[in-house]
């Protein structure tokens, strides 16, 4: 139990009296809490307008308002945007799921739950940060078709299909086949069906054939077979069903009891679908905690060791002024990296998901580059080489003077690391119509086996301690402010990379 739960106030939307019942109990055993009921979104949005309210447990099948829609309203108010907000619901789909999150729900529990659940995920609600608002997702017309259940029915008799098609097209993607050949090769297109309603007594081919054929071949054998049979057929029936068959319905065709079976059915599909996307989730999930936790050791790790040092240093020194100068600037240039990381970090998440929100002002290229170069005087130090520019002091760039400075460190660092051969890295910049050019040229090539993926994430050669996402975070950084990069690497003239950024207006 939190602090933050005691003498508060909750709002309960959910259409059945003993489920805010139920709840009301269990949040009685946090302490003293005023509770609030609703049966429905509309009147819980009225409700909300003379309480104040700590948390809102709401449903997501409410009738009026529904649940997803109260809690935008919720999220988008600024008298209440930053109330924990916990959604319930008797359906778990992953696309409810995801436009929760994305219009800023605290949790997420199905019923039926437990008391131990629910004061679990009370508590969760209360110790996240709160999600803003960030739009309802838009569903892709080809995405939502492609995931639409595909049925196949197979009959020789035309009205027979005509019949079943009539009964089901409105709620599936609804194909048919004459034959059972037919209906074999139609299994091997994309996309597949989900389910077959599969005639068993067919000339030729019967449905039988058919069934044990789709069931052979691992490359159909997951599709859902339902026999479309008369009612004598039942040794038939029997033999269709140890083939691998999961139901069958008698003909002529009932429209309730079609629907009902099929969708029984669809239900075991949706299910499969959701477990696979939640196994795809659980991989995805851990290979970004490996990659923050790479970035974590190998990246943040290394200003603050740096920082650490300096300050223990400092203390040795605070009576040598220029010493402790020193120092000093090490920690600021360390913090600057550290924070440089963090940014960039956020940045790229947010970037990748696609919902950046840039905001481009002209900037004065060479004052950006003049902090770069200021960042890395060290690291210049370090490798013994010096930096020479040739940036006109008029040239201005459109777009964010962070997100440009942190490409430029990227790139500089980049560079900095790849020059052996002679003893200075050049930036230069230069106009188009549309564009400033910037070039980054060092001495060294870019080895072969790397040419080809020099800016995808995770590349990197001859650099163990390193990542490779230098080049990708600059490749990311500009792209989302309309620019592009480019290099050109040769043995003779070394490698020079290209930053095309839109023009300053």
């Amino acid at each position: 139990m939190t602090s933050a739960t005691k003498n508060m106030t909750v709002l309960i939307v959910d259409p059945f009296e003993a489920f805010r019942a139920m709840i009301s109990k269990v949040l009685q055993e946090f302490g003293e809490v005023t509770v609030i009921q609703s049966s429905h979104g509309n009147d819980a949005l009225d409700k909300l307008a003379y309480h104040d309210v700590d948390l809102i447990i709401a449903e997501w099948q409410l009738s009026g308002l529904s649940g997803i829609e109260f809690l935008t309203q919720v999220r988008t108010n600024t008298r209440t945007a930053n109330i924990p907000f916990l959604m319930t619901s008797s359906t778990i789909e992953q696309s409810h799921v995801v436009r929760a999150i994305q219009c800023g729900v605290s949790e997420f529990v199905v019923k039926p739950f437990s008391s131990k659940q629910l004061k679990s995920r009370i508590q969760s609600a209360f110790s996240r940060p709160i999600r803003a608002y960030q739009g309802e997702v838009e569903q892709d017309p080809e995405k939502s078709k492609d995931s639409q259940i595909q049925v196949l029915i197979v009959d020789d008799v035309a009205d027979n299909i005509k019949v079943i098609s009539d009964i089901l097209r409105k709620d599936y993607k609804v194909r048919a086949a004459l034959n059972g050949k037919k209906a074999l090769q139609m299994c091997t297109i994309e996309p597949q069906p989900d389910i077959i309603l599969l005639d068993i007594m067919m000339p030729e081919m019967d449905g039988l054939q058919v069934c044990e054929k789709l069931k052979s071949d691992p490359n159909t054998q997951h599709i859902t077979v339902i026999f479309l049979t008369a009612l004598e057929q039942t040794e038939h029936v029997v033999k269709g069903l140890s083939l691998g068959a999961v139901d069958y319905i008698t003909k002529p065709a009932n429209p309730a009891i079609v629907k009902s079976r099929v969708q029984a059915h669809c239900r075991n599909i949706h299910s499969n679908r959701l477990m696979r996307d939640q196994i795809d989730t659980m991989l995805e999930n851990a290979r970004l905690r490996d990659e923050f936790d790479n970035i974590n050791q190998n990246e943040l790790s290394k200003p603050i060791a740096h920082i650490k040092q300096a300050g223990d240093l400092l203390a040795n020194h605070l009576r040598h002024p220029e010493q402790a100068k020193y120092y000093l600037n090490e920690i600021k240039l360390n913090c600057n990296q550290l924070q440089l990381q963090l940014e960039s970090m956020s940045a790229i998440c947010k970037i990748e998901k696609d919902n950046y929100a840039l905001n481009p002002q002209p900037h004065t290229l060479s004052y950006v580059i003049d902090d770069v170069l200021e960042n890395l005087a060290n690291m210049l130090k370090q490798y013994k080489l010096s930096a020479h520019t040739s940036v006109d002091k008029n040239l201005q760039f459109f777009g964010e003077r962070t997100l440009t400075y942190t490409l430029l460190i990227h790139l500089v660092k980049n560079a900095i690391e790849a020059s052996s051969k002679r003893a200075s890295i050049n930036i230069n910049a230069n106009q188009s119509d549309e564009h400033i050019v910037i070039t980054i040229h060092n001495s060294d090539t870019v080895p072969q086996q790397v040419q080809a993926q020099f800016f995808e994430k995770f590349v990197s050669h001859g650099k163990p301690s390193h990542l490779g996402l230098g080049t990708y975070t600059a490749r990311l950084l500009c792209e989302a402010q309309g620019g592009r990069l480019a290099f050109r690497t040769d043995q003779s003239l070394g490698t020079e990379v290209f930053v095309h950024l839109p023009k300053g207006k």
